[in-house]
């Protein structure tokens, strides 16, 4: 509306009021100020919108399209494979440092004596087929009557198992045809157990015992006597206070760890030969200490043999850490037909391995290796205590 308008319709306005009324004035001077309160207030407006744009440039040089989302880009993290560690050759041996434990360094030449004070440290089967107590002092024959471990086909074997010595030392289980026979060291009382079948293999699991065999598995409770057919069978246990199974369901099938109704994929491919662990090989279970699990099994892709020592979370299957063994030629080959198999644990961060006629101990934690003791030929078998 421009001022002529507006200053006519004042007049018009102002004919219509009592005559002497001053209002037509102040009503013009009203609208005049109104009229300069809209044009500041349009002004202002604009510069509050300039200065949004300014900002909106100054944040988003960029124009981003409506409705696309924006996702910063992700590259996948591969976990790093587990450190392995490799034993030097066989002939090597010799120069590694030893490790002080309570276990004789060299079993040969023990004396054998009828009694010495202190703990069983092992047991061992000498050349005259008796079975004898390991202690600091000497070697004391067992007095108890076993017959061999027989299987299915008729195969005699030493009664005396890897894990025939409780984790303390004061018991000792013998697997018999239709029996176990667990002797208390400590008073010298052996006790027999009715167990059905060729029982082979005895794994300690507290005041119990897991009681291995090819067609079935038993749960022998030693206060009562009962022994309880397990869901399986076979060769897959794991020597520790924990029941823990390695499982290999075959030819690419996946590994796996097995506590009660769960289980975990051990994941040893790449690792192990075809990624599995060996089924039905007596003298070579896993060994748990807390929630670690170590077991040994044929390296994979070597050019030349070897045996590889895996160390996994029990709870996980995660692969912490691995030893190569590599076999070496002639005599003095290191592993051979019986593999290096896992013969227990010196504290948690210890593995204890069978080489050949030497047992080494492996730290999992800085991957050092050292000497435990000696094996003579003339022992042949032994069962070690718990560290």
């Amino acid at each position: 509306m421009t001022d002529q308008r507006l200053r006519e319709l004042f007049d018009d306005l102002a004919e219509t009021l009592p005559e002497g009324s001053s209002r037509a004035g102040e009503l013009w001077r009203q609208g005049t100020r109104s009229r300069a309160r809209r044009r500041w207030a349009v002004v202002a407006v604009a510069a509050a919108v300039t200065a949004l744009v300014a900002v909106e440039l100054a944040v988003s040089p960029e124009p981003v399209e409506r409705g696309i989302a924006v996702y910063p880009s992700v590259t996948p993290t591969i976990a790093p494979p587990p450190p392995m560690d490799t034993a030097p050759p066989p002939g090597g041996e010799a120069g590694l440092p030893a490790l002080a434990t309570g276990l004789p360094q060299r079993w040969a030449g023990i004396p054998a004596v009828t009694a010495v004070p202190g703990p069983v440290l092992a047991l061992a089967e000498f050349g005259d087929g008796r079975i004898y107590l390991m202690k600091s002092g000497g070697r004391v024959p067992l007095d108890v009557k076993l017959r061999d471990s027989v299987d299915s086909a008729g195969n005699g074997g030493t009664p005396l198992k890897p894990n025939s010595l409780s984790p303390d030392g004061t018991m000792a289980a013998f697997p018999q045809k239709d029996a176990v026979v667990v002797v208390d060291l400590v008073i010298g009382q052996a006790r027999r157990y009715p167990v059905p079948g060729f029982n082979e293999v005895v794994l300690w699991r507290g005041e119990q015992l897991l009681v291995e065999q090819e067609e079935a598995n038993y749960l022998l409770d030693l206060a009562t006597g009962k022994a309880r057919q397990q869901a399986y069978k076979g060769f897959t246990g794991v020597a520790g206070f924990r029941d823990l199974r390695i499982v290999s369901p075959g030819e690419g099938g996946r590994t796996v760890i097995q506590e009660g109704g769960s289980e975990v994929t051990l994941d040893v491919r790449g690792i192990t030969d075809e990624g599995s662990m060996p089924v039905g090989v007596l003298g070579n279970h896993g060994w748990q200490r807390g929630d670690l699990v170590a077991r040994s099994a044929s390296a994979h892709d070597q050019a030349e043999k070897a045996d590889v020592v895996v160390v996994a979370d029990a709870d996980t299957g995660r692969v912490l850490r691995t030893l190569l063994l590599p076999w070496g030629d002639g005599p003095g080959m290191r592993c051979g037909k019986g593999g290096c198999p896992v013969r227990g644990w010196i504290g948690q961060d210890t593995v204890i391995i069978e080489s050949g006629d030497r047992l080494l101990g492996w730290n999992i934690g800085t991957g050092a290796l050292s000497r435990v003791a000696e094996l003579p030929d003339e022992v042949t078998a032994y069962s070690l205590r718990g560290w």
